[in-house]
């Protein structure tokens, strides 16, 4: 007669260290490609935005003749504690540029973009010590033009905004690009 043996069911060990392998690699993937989408969502989040200001910027001069005399932050509800766009340290580091905190110009373009102010990513993009955040626009009074900057996160070129636009020039350090536009005087 055979004397049948049984093997014990279950997983070796090497097979368990496989299987663990694979899905470490697998999430280490799909971490990576979602940090990827995230940070491309909040990058277009914030071009669209500012591109819906330059509008309104243009908009409001035909209707008044010229840019409205104001500097301060695009979009609202920056982040606390500093609660500013641009150089979250208050410092001017990296691009040279320090903090605002005004949102004046945000009340004297409701009218134009359908009394509601279009959301920029809160997305801090870091450059060294430095965390900058959203948009910012600036009153130039010996030109009569208005001046516009958004930060992306990333090597990102500036896309082109409006007709208007006169000058566009681009700062990238540390995995942050700076876009500024210069909207032409009428």
């Amino acid at each position: 007669m055979k004397l049948l043996t049984t093997r014990p069911k279950g997983f070796t060990i090497v097979e368990l260290l496989i299987v663990i392998v694979v899905i470490a690699i697998i999430a280490s993937i799909t971490i990576v490609a979602y940090n990827g989408m995230q940070q491309r969502a909040n990058n277009t989040q914030t071009v669209q935005a500012v591109k819906e200001f330059i509008k309104a910027f243009n908009l409001y001069a035909q209707d008044n003749g010229g840019y409205p005399q104001l500097t301060g932050c695009l979009g609202e509800n920056y982040p606390a504690p500093n609660n500013r766009c641009l150089s979250q340290s208050g410092a001017a580091e990296c691009f040279g540029m320090g903090a605002a905190t005004s949102m004046v110009v945000n009340d004297a373009l409701k009218p134009y973009m359908n009394n509601r102010v279009p959301n920029i990513s809160k997305q801090a993009v870091p450059c060294a010590a430095t965390a900058y955040i959203g948009g910012y626009a600036s009153y130039d009074s010996t030109n009569r033009t208005m001046r516009v900057w958004m930060v992306l996160n990333g090597d990102q070129g500036c896309p082109p905004m409006s007709p208007n636009v006169t000058s566009v020039t681009r700062s990238y350090v540390s995995d942050a690009s700076l876009c500024r536009y210069v909207l032409g005087a009428l």
